[in-house]
């Protein structure tokens, strides 16, 4: 979809189409950037006693919200579908594929080094960390090829693995 100009109504119609479809819908290029000016706009010519412009941007901030929130359940879901399948959403926007990569990966990483040790008898301690920084591919202590990494990304890594990376400074544990 082209970049279209954002308005109150083209905002609702894209919520109500979210609403209705099981799937991502295809949102108008740099949509969130778009919006984000949009509002920045807005705020800025209410004064405080326009009520009615007041009324007309927490509307639109509920709306956006609804919007996020729908598209943010279906990409966990298409995650999930995804680990399991192989198969990936249509629809992402920039803003949202860095998210769905990361959760594809950590349901992959929890699906094999879980399911695979509960299936196989195996039971291998990982920690769930995120990397504070860049880091090239590396060989884990269960010989499993892992990375490479960009700062921000959470992933599960053996316990020997993600005690030295802790104490280079290179991830932190999550908790959990």
């Amino acid at each position: 979809m082209a970049e279209e100009t954002i308005t109150f109504e083209l905002i609702r119609k894209i919520q109500l189409e979210e609403q209705k479809a099981p799937i991502l819908t295809k949102l108008p290029t740099n949509f969130f950037n778009a919006v984000s000016n949009y509002l920045e706009q807005k705020r800025k010519l209410i004064s405080d006693e326009d009520r009615k412009s007041s009324l007309e941007l927490r509307n639109i901030e509920r709306l956006v919200e609804d919007i996020f929130n729908r598209r943010e359940r279906k990409i966990i879901n298409a995650a999930i579908i995804n680990a399991r399948s192989g198969l990936p959403p249509e629809n992402l926007s920039e803003e949202e594929k860095s998210f769905y990569n990361s959760i594809v990966t950590l349901i992959k990483n929890r699906r094999n080094d879980l399911l695979k040790n509960l299936l196989t008898g195996k039971t291998e301690s990982v920690f769930t960390v995120v990397f504070k920084e860049d880091t090239p591919e590396f060989v884990g202590i269960d010989e499993k090829t892992y990375g490479p990494f960009k700062k921000g990304d959470v992933t599960n890594i053996p316990e020997e693995n993600a005690k030295i990376l802790i104490e280079r400074g290179i991830v932190e544990k999550l908790k959990g």
